[in-house]
């Protein structure tokens, strides 16, 4: 059973829960740290799994943002205050994590069963400290429990140098796995954004490769406040739902001078399911191929525009699993450089931010017909 449950609003900040997930998973291994979108496996009775988990674990994080104590109409049962009741009722030390600057509730606007929540000491999760606060987090959940010292593995992968490979039937092109956070990438000409089928950018609070996107593509002012809000401008002049794989291309912004990026490819990866929030389209290898294809017309057009950096597309919010995810990404990528030998594409990437990512990439790219140029 896992040690860290994570509870929070699936019509509210699914980004930062799905990044505790993934960033705790990493730190203490998947089995530690439960999140209903990511840990239930097909079949199994959800709401067994949801308060056999909850009432095995040391610790509940409530990820709380600005809209937390807001009901939704369709809501006909309370998961999150069901879940809060049952740890409180259970003495089940319950850390409440608050996203930007949304605030702890008020005893008075909760119910009785939960008001314990407005005394419980609270941490910060900020977007533009994400990994300070992230670190600081995981000192001090290791400092509470230790099941979860006994089990650390590691911090965040660090930025390093590429790790390339070179087709088996391109030699002249280039595949590579890049480390790190995608704020620090300056030697890519084009990002590729996953986005929904409504083509809708992430609020810029939220943690999500779309809300870095918007964010540091934006013009901002010295405290960082948004000013003008660049590619999420240029992106709604484009009316949704579009199919999945539709790929729709915006400037840069900011990220232009920041990061020397020429343009943002946008592929609609993701799509909203009704009380099951976003999931992975179907075919995430028919959005890299369209990607692929309105890459090399871009690098056809226009000179400087020679690389490409996907993200592990829905493998964030959406929960799209990582390695049949990675399998399938590089299996249709090397499948277009068959096809398409002369693309003007000299080098397609593949953004890894966890240790986890970068090993499962590895692995698949080693399964794969491509020879490792330097590691």
């Amino acid at each position: 059973m896992a040690i860290v449950f994570v509870n929070y609003r699936v019509h509210e900040q699914p980004g930062y829960a799905a990044l505790l997930h993934r960033e705790l998973a990493d730190r203490f291994g998947t089995d530690a740290v439960f999140l209903a979108a990511q840990s239930i496996r097909p079949g199994d009775d959800y709401v067994r799994e949801i308060f056999d988990n909850l009432r095995d674990c040391e610790i509940v994080l409530a990820v709380i943002g600005d809209e937390w104590t807001t009901a939704r109409p369709s809501e006909t049962f309370d998961w999150v205050r069901h879940e809060l009741a049952t740890a409180f009722a259970h003495g089940i030390r319950v850390v409440p994590v608050l996203v930007e600057d949304a605030e702890l509730p008020a005893e008075t606007e909760l119910p009785d069963d939960i008001a314990a929540l407005a005394h419980c000491q609270y941490v910060r999760l900020r977007h533009y400290s994400v990994d300070a606060d992230l670190a600081q987090l995981v000192d001090r959940l290791t400092d509470l429990t230790q099941a979860l010292a006994d089990r650390r593995t590691g911090d965040a992968i660090a930025d390093g140098q590429p790790i390339v490979f070179a087709p088996t039937h391109a030699p002249q092109r280039r595949l590579a796995v890049i480390p790190g956070d995608i704020r620090r990438v300056r030697s890519v000409d084009m990002w590729v954004n996953s986005e929904n089928t409504d083509l809708r950018m992430a609020r810029v609070t939220e943690f999500s490769t779309s809300a870095v996107i918007r964010y540091w593509g934006a013009e901002r002012d010295e405290s960082g406040r948004v000013l003008h809000d660049v590619i999420a401008a240029e992106l709604a002049a484009w009316s949704g739902p579009v199919a999945p794989g539709t790929v729709v291309v915006t400037g840069a912004g900011a990220l232009a001078q920041t990061n020397n990026v020429r343009h943002i490819l946008h592929v609609a990866a993701v799509q909203g399911e009704p009380g099951a929030g976003f999931q992975p389209v179907r075919d995430i290898g028919w959005c890299v191929t369209n990607t692929l294809v309105q890459a090399t017309a871009l690098a056809r057009a226009d000179p400087g525009s020679r690389s490409l950096l996907f993200p592990l597309l829905g493998t964030g919010m959406a929960g799209a699993p990582l390695r049949p995810t990675a399998r399938t990404m590089l299996r249709a990528i090397l499948d277009f450089l068959v096809q398409e030998p002369d693309t003007p594409l000299h080098l397609i990437a593949i953004l890894a931010y966890t240790e986890r990512e970068r090993s499962v990439l590895r692995q698949v790219l080693r399964e794969l017909p491509v020879a490792a140029v330097t590691e």
